[in-house]
């Protein structure tokens, strides 16, 4: 049973300032030395023997990592603690390969020819839906024998079942993007592999006592989005597999504790408080992946500033928008400024209570269709709990929107995010309230200008070099955007809600037309153009971008067309069997 006083972890009333301790007092940002703390990997690192900071931590060791570490001290001694950058590549040469720690799989239960396509009435589109379900194949690894008989020697964290990797540089299973691959695996009919991956997470859940942001040891003390228990509804609404629930409860319960242990805080506001979540992922040092572009935007910082950029920057990373204005804090309280005023400690994020609220209220369905009446009360409360507090907290009754908040200056962050409708999203509002707001929160979106673009949903509208934010579209959050607004419940809602799909649908097939290719993500301005900004080239494949596609299509295949010269939307309706949420308040 979940209890308050079990969050022992950082629950801080408003009114105190988030007092940090020094980074010597931080646990490592993992428990492997080579991967997250040593000399070896600020030396390699600094030196930019690699373009992309991954490219090193994701090698395997040659050698045990004693061996490893002891060998390099020989080699700091050996050049009285200066190696030239070539004989630091050297030393990695010798003692790092990438000879490859996943191979090829085809998933068993892959179709080329699955039924729900010829629910598409659009032919383009028809085409279109096989294409995605045909890259499943392309995406599908599992992990190597050598890695699980040796897995000291590698980053990668061993997982039993084959999944799909995002595609790109992402060649380990993610969290949160998880969510719409077992979404548009399950509407290819792939639901042995759905199980599969959720399983997956569920060792990974159990292993750490929470879900890493992916499977690889450095990202050890951060998470992501808690969307588990949604693909564990997703999954049972296709296959009513009541032994899988009854299987897996426990660490679904678990998940609950991590996040109410470790992430919750007290905030005050008007006189009343309440619990919400923030991210908050404590640790030392850069992130592994990151080391140099964090040490070096870090590197003019005092010691406890520095100790302080590095916990807000993996914690917008574990909020999976890394990075945008959202975790911009400046002086005055607005978004202004670059990467150098990240703030996450202080922002209280709409879209993570709300994917808290509905998880909270998952576990109390699923602990009722076990006959866990007691359980099912105990979660179904503190679900209500938290509805209430997002209401409370972080909606503005002036302009009709849920805002982040800023513990810190005590305010709303009153800019279009597309994170803001995700109360909506999530069944995280009492329906009185949305009935009773249902035109102000349209109007809220038609006037921000968010929905206006050809080429989707844009996660802001800052252009500020950040990659979530202006002018990319990013897919998880369009079909964020669009379930949130069929869940207002008004023809007019109904009309934009398939309107704003069919503008993304539409896009990723022109972008398919020209590429041949799936992006990781899209720009607002340019329909079928991939988007930019942040640390790393575009990525193709994807996962997530499979996923919502073929949810829009399942959703409204019926109506959906590739352009105007066919318009077959007679209605906006999505089909009966499309909701994949059990978040029912």
């Amino acid at each position: 049973m979940v209890s308050f006083c079990k969050m022992r972890g950082y629950l801080i009333v408003l009114v105190a300032a988030v007092a940090l301790a020094s980074a010597a007092d931080l646990r490592p940002s993992c428990s492997k030395p080579v991967y997250c703390e040593s000399e070896l990997l600020h030396r390699v690192q600094m030196a930019r023997l690699y373009n992309d900071s991954k490219t090193f931590v994701d090698l395997q060791m040659n050698y045990d990592q004693n061996q490893t570490l002891h060998d390099f001290e020989t080699l700091l001694n050996d050049t009285n603690q200066d190696p030239s950058r070539e004989q630091l590549r050297e030393f990695v040469n010798k003692y790092f390969s990438d000879e490859g720690e996943l191979e090829e799989w085809t998933p068993p239960d892959f179709n080329s020819d699955p039924k729900f396509v010829y629910t598409i009435k659009d032919k383009a589109l028809r085409e279109f839906a096989k294409n995605i379900n045909n890259i499943w194949p392309l995406l599908a690894r599992k992990v190597k024998d050598k890695v699980i008989q040796n897995p000291d020697r590698y980053s990668l964290v061993p997982i039993t079942h084959g999944f799909i990797i995002p595609g790109g540089r992402f060649t380990e299973i993610y969290y949160w993007d998880t969510y719409w691959i077992i979404e548009g695996l399950l509407i290819s009919g792939m639901q042995e592999t759905a199980k599969g991956i959720i399983e997956n997470l569920i060792e990974l859940l159990n292993f750490f006592g929470h879900i890493p942001n992916g499977s690889r040891w450095y990202y050890q003390e951060r998470s992501q989005p808690p969307m588990l228990t949604a693909m564990v509804a997703t999954y049972y609404q296709y296959t009513n597999d009541t032994e899988f629930l009854r299987a897996n409860i426990a660490s679904l319960e678990k998940e609950m504790d991590f996040w109410l242990d470790e992430r919750s805080v007290t905030v005050e506001k008007e006189g009343s408080s309440h619990k919400l979540l923030r991210y908050f992922a404590l640790s030392s040092g850069p992130r592994p992946e990151s080391y140099y572009e964090d040490y070096e935007n870090a590197v003019e910082f005092s010691e406890q500033r520095r100790t302080d950029f590095y916990i807000d920057i993996k914690s917008a990373a574990e909020s999976g928008w890394d990075f945008s204005t959202r975790w911009f804090v400046n002086n005055d309280g607005s978004n202004n400024g670059t990467l150098k005023d990240i703030h996450t400690r202080y922002v209280i994020p709409v879209d993570l209570n709300a994917i808290f609220a509905g998880a909270l209220q998952n576990v109390a369905n699923f602990n009722a269709i076990l006959m866990n009446p007691r359980k099912a009360a105990t979660y179904g409360q503190l679900a209500q709990q938290w509805r209430d507090a997002i209401q409370s907290i972080l909606w503005n009754e002036e302009e009709g929107m849920w805002y982040d908040y800023d513990i810190r200056d005590k305010l709303h962050r009153k800019y279009f995010y597309s994170s803001n409708v995700s109360p909506l999203w999530q069944h995280a509002v009492d329906p009185n309230i949305v009935k009773a707001n249902a035109d102000r929160i349209l109007n809220n979106l038609k006037q921000s200008g968010g929905l206006d673009f050809p080429g989707g949903v844009p996660t802001s509208l800052i252009r500020s070099g950040e990659q979530w934010d202006f002018p990319n579209v990013w897919p998880p959050e369009v079909s964020i955007v669009v379930n949130a607004i069929e869940n207002i419940g008004t023809p007019e809602a109904s009309v934009l809600a398939f309107e704003t799909a069919q503008t993304f649908v539409r896009s990723c097939h022109w972008g398919f037309l020209e590429y041949k290719q799936m992006f990781e993500k899209y720009d607002a301005e340019n329909p079928g153009k991939f988007g930019g900004g942040g640390e790393y080239n575009v990525q193709f494949g994807f996962g997530w971008s499979n996923g919502a596609v073929l949810e829009f299509m399942k959703k409204y295949g019926e109506g959906l067309t590739a352009d105007d010269s066919n318009d077959l939307a007679t209605t906006a309706s999505p089909s009966n069997n499309s909701d994949t949420s059990n978040n029912t308040a």
